[in-house]
């Protein structure tokens, strides 16, 4: 067995601190929109049900249901904080390290993942010089990613050459992954068309359709309840309005980015990444609308890009694999950038 592959520390690249700066904005802001939705929800429900017991009875033991709402929402608020602290530390620690570990090697197995079977979370490993070297974490994140659990992973052919980033603070917080030869290359910008604007609404008039079904689903529940249980709707009709308020921020969440470029339309610009693809990735989440989503990923220029989504892992159509060429458009204002949703093609 040959020994494992030195890790080189290094200064962390220029390019490389502003990216996973960004990446740390973005889940601050996350955390915040968070931590905001928490903190209405424990507001609107503490105050129904307060006015609802001094409305009816004017009596201390009405504040009883106000009392216990008021102890789950700070409970809610309290976890939304813990969340927000927790979930970027890795990087905060990347950054205030100023130092990277750089591994150079061969990678001798393509399955950086095999198969899982069952929901469950299974670390990726690279396997250079005869050692695994198990991917904790990964930094940064996209958007796409978000929610999915790696289910396969597929490398290029064993042999190819390969460079790993680690994060100096954690060993199993990979950084950056590039593939010599395997660089992909970034078109100029060119104008929006609008095929690439029906594009980038794919995903928000989906979300919308769901939402509007759902929506009138707890609309007519409330109806139902008003007119035919009018003596238990009360409490029901909370959770319902609570839902509905819910719904809202979430389409509101998803419609939000979309609109933002719609309004500063002259401004945004269609850039594309061309080249060939380094990695393979099927993943899946649990709240898809038909119970569990699966996704397929391809990493291109060591970036992961969403490629196709469907209900069940039979309805991708894997026409990718690693070394062969890929096409990926992007809408792009500013620091923010959006993915035309069928924008990507293989040659």
């Amino acid at each position: 067995m040959s020994p494992p592959s030195p890790r080189t520390l290094t200064a962390i690249p220029a390019e490389l601190h502003s990216r996973l700066q960004a990446d740390l904005t973005h889940q601050r802001a996350a955390g915040n929109l968070w931590l905001l939705i928490a903190v209405c929800l424990a507001v609107a429900i503490t105050a129904y049900f307060g006015w609802r017991g001094l409305h009816r009875a004017h009596a201390a033991p009405t504040w009883v249901p106000m009392m216990l709402a008021a102890a789950v929402g700070v409970a809610g608020i309290v976890a939304a904080v813990l969340v927000r602290q927790r979930r970027p530390v890795w990087v905060r620690e990347a950054l205030a390290s100023g130092q990277v570990a750089v591994m150079d090697g061969a990678l001798q197995v393509a399955e950086i993942l095999p198969q899982q079977v069952r929901f469950e979370r299974a670390p990726r490993a690279y396997v250079v010089g005869d050692y695994r070297h198990p991917v904790l974490e990964e930094s940064p994140g996209t958007d796409a990613l978000s929610g999915f659990v790696p289910q396969y992973v597929l490398g290029p052919a064993p042999g190819t050459p390969l460079r790993l980033v680690w994060s100096a603070a954690h060993p199993g917080h990979l950084l950056q992954v590039d593939y010599p030869g395997m660089a992909a290359v970034a078109d100029a910008p060119a104008v929006m068309e609008a095929q690439d604007w029906r594009d980038l609404c794919a995903r928000p008039r989906a979300a919308l359709r769901a939402a509007a079904w759902l929506g009138a689903a707890m609309v007519a529940g409330l109806a139902a309840m008003s007119l035919l249980l009018p003596t238990v709707s009360r409490g029901f009709s909370v959770w319902l309005w609570v839902g509905l308020l819910v719904l809202t921020v979430w389409l509101l969440g998803t419609w939000v980015p979309a609109l933002r470029m719609w309004l500063q339309r002259d401004a945004v610009r269609r850039h594309t990444m061309t080249g060939p693809v380094q990695e393979v990735m099927r993943a899946r989440r649990n709240d898809g609308r038909q119970g569990v989503e699966h996704a397929l990923f391809a990493r291109v220029g060591g970036e992961w890009h969403l490629l196709q989504t469907a209900g069940s892992a039979s309805g991708l159509q894997a026409t990718v694999a690693p070394g062969k060429r890929l096409s990926i458009s992007y809408a792009v204002l500013g620091e923010r950038r959006m993915q035309l949703r069928h924008s990507a093609s293989a040659d």
